[in-house]
C-alpha cells in the first residue's frame, strides 16, 4: 500500500524530470507571447499527493500536510530559478489546507465535514476569527513583526507566522490569507522606511506595553 512517502517521491522525480512546456502568457501590451514553463506539470504531479491526503481519515490530514511541507522544504528536487517559485507556491497552498483545518477543529466541526464530504460539499463555514483588526493588512504585519522583535511573542518561521495571523485575524471583517499577508510583508520591508503608513500609532502600542512591562 502506498504511503505520502512514495507519492510525494513520485512527484520528485516528475518534477526533476520536467523541462516544460509551452503556454501563453499575455504581456503588459495585451500580446500573446509564449513561455516555456513546468508549472502546469508540476501542479498537475501534486495533485496526486494532494488527494492521497485527502482521502484519508479526517484526524490524519493536518499530520500529512505538516509532513508535506517538511518534504518540500527538504526537496533538492527543484534545482532552478522557476522551479523554486513553483515550490513556494505549493508552500502556500499546503499551509492554506492546513488553515482550513484548524479553522474545523477550532470550531468543533469535524464530524460536519465528514457529513459535507459524503454529500459532495467537503466545506464547512469558517468560524468567526477572534480578532478583527481595524487597520491595513500591512499594519497588521508589521505589528506582529514587532511584537515578535520585542519579544512579546515567540519567533516562529514566517510561514508559520502569516498562517497564524491569517487563522486568527480578519481585517476590518475581511478573511485574510497567507500569500497576501507575504506580499504585505515584502512591501514593507522594499517600501524606503521598511515601514507602513501611520506606524507611529502601532509603535506607541508596543511603547505602552513595554512601559506596563517592563
Amino acid at each position: 500500500m502506498k504511503t505520502l512517502k512514495n507519492y510525494f517521491k513520485q512527484f520528485e522525480e516528475k518534477v526533476v524530470g520536467t523541462v516544460g512546456i509551452i503556454e501563453d502568457i499575455i504581456d503588459g501590451d495585451g500580446i500573446v507571447v509564449w513561455s516555456y514553463s513546468p508549472r502546469p506539470i508540476i501542479f498537475k504531479s501534486f495533485s496526486l499527493v494532494r488527494r492521497f491526503i485527502k482521502a484519508q481519515h479526517f484526524e490524519n490530514q493536518r499530520e500529512l500536510w505538516l509532513k508535506t511541507i517538511d518534504l518540500l522544504n527538504a526537496s533538492k528536487a527543484f534545482n532552478s530559478e522557476i522551479k523554486e517559485e513553483i515550490r513556494e507556491e505549493l508552500l502556500v497552498d499546503c499551509f492554506a489546507e492546513l488553515e482550513n483545518l484548524n479553522n474545523i477543529i477550532f470550531e468543533g466541526n469535524a464530524e460536519k465535514f465528514e457529513e459535507s464530504k459524503k454529500k459532495g460539499t467537503g466545506k464547512v463555514k469558517p468560524s468567526v476569527k477572534p480578532f478583527n483588526w481595524q487597520g491595513t493588512q500591512t499594519q497588521l504585519v508589521f505589528l506582529i513583526e514587532q511584537l515578535i522583535e520585542h519579544k512579546f511573542l515567540s519567533p516562529i518561521s514566517q510561514a508559520e507566522k502569516h498562517r497564524l495571523t491569517a487563522q486568527h485575524f480578519t481585517v476590518k471583517g475581511e478573511s485574510l490569507n497567507t500569500k497576501n499577508l507575504a506580499n504585505a510583508r515584502y512591501n514593507n520591508l522594499n517600501n524606503k522606511s521598511g515601514k507602513p503608513k501611520d506606524f507611529q500609532k502601532i509603535e506607541q502600542i508596543i511603547s505602552a506595553v513595554k512601559n506596563q512591562n517592563p
